[in-house]
């Protein structure tokens, strides 16, 4: 890993002035070309423009004046850009030593959020710490919303942040108005998440000056810190994993995980892992993960274990369910209960379901009730025993937060009609068997049945005519 320079910070923006900023301040300026090449940026942004980036660093500077600054261009005069200009941005830091980075931008497209978890894990595997806004808008942005990366919201929003922060992703609330000098006139930056991140920015630069062995995890505890608001809970998403340990034997499924692995004898192979998956406590009793991330997979306690990472079991997510203060008017997108069989791959079945509707354009919050799911990048939900009310408003808030279009949850098949009884009035259910060589399914849409069968096991082909008999169910009203 690269050594962390003392106080070098990249803003990743639209550029920063040296006019304003003092040219001496920035160390580099550079942005990256519509190849996604790094290149000497020479152009000054006039006073009358958009001064995002610069405004940006005024901040950094307000609050760690002692610090480098670093502009690294990738956005437009209107603060606009691409999604595949941030990887070369990532490259130039690490290549430069350069560790802390200011997004004030971010994205809450669906579709954007495998591109930049993978590129996120990456890079904060290599010891990149990105410290990023929320959208104002509102609802889950990426990449703030990722567990290894700070998220950070303005005070005094219209928004309720203070209940609701845990589902969106948000490590610390703070201040967004500050007062900067643009040649020697005093300004007051606006309301918006854009200026509350630098503020925790040139915090995180100050401490890792003082402590340089301080990680993400650490780091994002220190923000939360220094949040105007109380944030209490650590509702972390499995979502970090970079090259990942498997120590046990799950589910065998032909779906890919959404990460790499590593395999061989663990003392041998651990520094090239970042996180261990594991099922059984047995199983971790001969491996030193203190310094690794775990997500735990079996039903024990793992209050007591020494993990000095991020941690995931399925504690992680009835705390998150137990936490979630939202209540809305009911869920207003469809849907889908799959009931499938424990011969089937369901975990194959639900991941190309998901990457079908997603093809389509639309964003399936898709649930598995197997811990396992979340090793697919699909949603786990423990059963709802006692309260159903809770559960079902925590499915309510995070299809509100992540603008989802539809809901395929998938049961077992021989305990659909329990499942039922908490969504009564689903818009399509749908039930997968197998008989020896063929698998049955059958569709029920407001008593409509429809019948199909697949010989074999079941392939994307056979999964995306699945998605098309559904698509064409639910938009079936609006077409007239």
């Amino acid at each position: 890993m690269k050594q962390l320079n003392d106080e070098q910070i990249a803003i990743i923006d639209n550029g920063i002035s040296g006019k304003i900023v003092g040219i001496d301040k920035i160390q580099s300026k550079i942005f990256v070309d519509d190849d996604n090449n790094c290149k000497e940026d020479y152009v000054e942004i006039q006073i009358t423009e958009f001064q995002h980036g610069t405004l940006c660093a005024l901040i950094v500077k307000k609050y760690n004046p002692h610090c480098t600054l670093n502009s690294l261009r990738i956005l437009d005069k209107d603060g606009n850009g691409r999604i595949e200009k941030i990887e070369p941005a990532f490259e130039w830091c690490y290549q430069n030593n350069i560790t802390i980075v200011n997004l004030s931008f971010g994205t809450t497209n669906f579709n954007e959020y495998e591109k930049l978890r993978n590129l996120v894990n990456k890079y904060v595997n290599n010891g990149l710490i990105i410290v990023a806004a929320t959208a104002n808008s509102g609802f889950v942005t990426y990449p703030a919303s990722l567990t290894n990366v700070i998220g950070i919201a303005t005070t005094d929003s219209p928004l309720n942040y203070f209940k609701d922060y845990m589902q969106m992703g948000i490590d610390s609330v703070v201040p967004s108005e500050h007062i900067v000098k643009i040649c020697d006139i005093e300004t007051i930056t606006s309301l918006s998440n854009s200026y509350a991140a630098p503020y925790i920015c040139a915090l995180i630069a100050n401490k890792l000056n003082n402590d340089k062995t301080l990680d993400i995890v650490k780091l994002k505890r220190y923000a939360k810190e220094q949040s105007h608001i109380e944030m209490t809970v650590e509702g972390y998403e499995p979502d970090w994993i970079y090259r990942a340990y498997i120590s046990g034997r799950g589910t065998m499924s032909r779906a890919e995980y959404y990460f790499e692995t590593v395999t061989g004898a663990y003392d041998e192979i651990q520094g090239k892992a970042d996180t261990v998956i594991a099922y059984s406590m047995a199983e971790l009793g001969n491996l030193d993960i203190r310094n690794k991330n775990l997500i735990y997979l079996g039903n024990e306690d793992i209050h007591n274990i020494d993990v000095q990472g991020f941690i995931w079991s399925r504690e992680t997510r009835q705390r998150q369910i137990e936490h979630n203060y939202y209540q809305g008017n009911g869920l207003e997108v469809p849907v889908v209960i799959l009931a499938v069989e424990d011969v089937i791959d369901k975990f194959y079945v639900l991941t190309e379901l998901k990457r079908a509707f997603a093809n389509g354009g639309y964003n399936a919050y898709t649930i598995g009730m197997e811990p396992e799911s979340v090793l697919y990048a699909l949603e786990y939900m423990p059963e709802p025993v006692s309260d159903i009310d809770a559960w079902k408003n925590f499915i309510e808030s995070q299809t509100f937060y992540k603008q989802s279009d539809l809901v395929i949850w998938c049961v077992p098949v021989e305990e659909q009609d329990k499942y039922l009884k908490v969504y009564p009035d689903c818009d399509v259910q749908i039930s997968l068997c197998n008989e020896g060589n063929i698998n049955i399914i059958q569709f029920s849409f407001e008593g409509e049945k429809i019948e199909k069968k697949i010989s074999g096991l079941i392939d994307r082909k056979d999964v995306e005519e699945i998605y098309h008999i559904i698509e064409a169910k639910l938009t079936e009203e609006e077409d007239g």
